[in-house]
């Protein structure tokens, strides 16, 4: 029995290192140069070409603040939270748009605004690729920028802010940052393996129910379980970098009452940035039932008006950049 035990440890200590070397989602911020033309409306509708299926609405686009699409003082990127698309929380960024005279550009995170079986498609990498691009049409839009960010989009505008201070960079308004989901049994999808044995506990696809017919229609609510896993192998990532070396300015609005990311986690970011000119809003009573998106007619047509005033005073305190 002495010689059996700790064989049984040995052989314990061996599968524990055998897991915990497992594959994990790749993590690739090695991105590749972005060389944008002089017309910006022909370079997007050539990149959503290949993929015919993107729901009309979904596409990335320009808004152009004038006829003759010139430069404005200001422009507004948007990144859409995951599984969702540019029309998740819209009129929001049109409406700030035309109140700040500002041209503005959405962008379609990869796999996103398509079949389902497209989000599996997609990658941490596809995103930040996705995200650094939105940057760069934004700075050729106007000579300051806003980024404003949704959920998971809002942990992509997180990066962005950590790449250094960016003095084109207004500031980054984040709603309902995903800094961890609600549910802290997601943790598992980080976990090594994560791509081989989720299939078997979770199935092998991931479904929800839309509230509506215009969310069943511009978000993705029924895909392959291993599209999670990207995303989640994004938000660990980032949430384990320096936050504490953002400069920028950062207005973070949320519910604690939110069903999908975790209210705690959202704090506890926003208490590490770096930024000196920094916002944290806890709205109340917000009229999507899951206190996620908090604008847009899709779910929270009520609520747009708050956040659009919310964001507009954070502005307007901002000093010069």
């Amino acid at each position: 029995m002495k010689k059996v035990l700790p064989l049984c440890a040995l052989i314990l200590a061996l599968i524990a290192v055998a897991f915990s070397l497992g594959p994990v989602p790749p993590v690739d911020t090695q991105l590749t140069a972005i060389q944008l033309p002089a017309d910006l409306d022909r370079y997007l509708t050539e990149t959503e070409a290949p993929y015919p299926d993107i729901t009309p609405g979904a596409e990335k686009t320009i808004v152009w603040a004038h006829p003759d699409q010139r430069q404005t003082d200001l422009a507004i990127i948007y990144l859409h939270g995951y599984s969702a698309t540019r029309q998740e929380t819209a009129p929001l960024s049109d409406q700030l748009a035309r109140q700040l005279g500002a041209n503005l550009f959405y962008t379609r995170l990869s796999g996103h605004g398509r079949s389902g079986t497209a989000m599996a498609e997609a990658s941490v990498h596809d995103w930040l690729q996705d995200s650094e691009e939105a940057l760069q049409i934004g700075q050729r839009l106007g000579k300051q920028v806003l980024v404003i960010g949704t959920s998971t989009g809002a942990t992509l505008a997180t990066w962005l802010a950590l790449q250094g201070d960016n003095p084109q960079v207004l500031a980054y308004i984040m709603v309902s940052p995903n800094f961890a989901p609600k549910d802290p049994a997601a943790t598992v999808l980080t976990w090594p393996w994560a791509t081989h044995f989720v299939p078997l506990l979770l199935g092998p696809e991931h479904q929800w129910q839309p509230r509506n017919a215009e969310q069943a229609r511009y978000w993705s609510h029924r895909y392959p379980v291993q599209a999670l896993l990207p995303m989640m192998a994004l938000v660990k990532y980032v949430r384990e970098q320096p936050l504490e070396q953002i400069s920028a300015p950062i207005l973070t609005l949320y519910s604690q009452d939110d069903q999908v990311v975790s209210a705690p986690a959202i704090e506890a970011a926003f208490a590490r940035f770096g930024s000196p000119h920094k916002q944290l809003i806890a709205l109340k009573d917000t009229q999507d039932p899951s206190h996620h998106v908090l604008a847009g007619d899709i779910l929270s047509p009520q609520d747009t008006p708050r956040v659009q005033t919310a964001i507009l005073a954070f502005l307007t305190s901002l000093p010069p950049r």
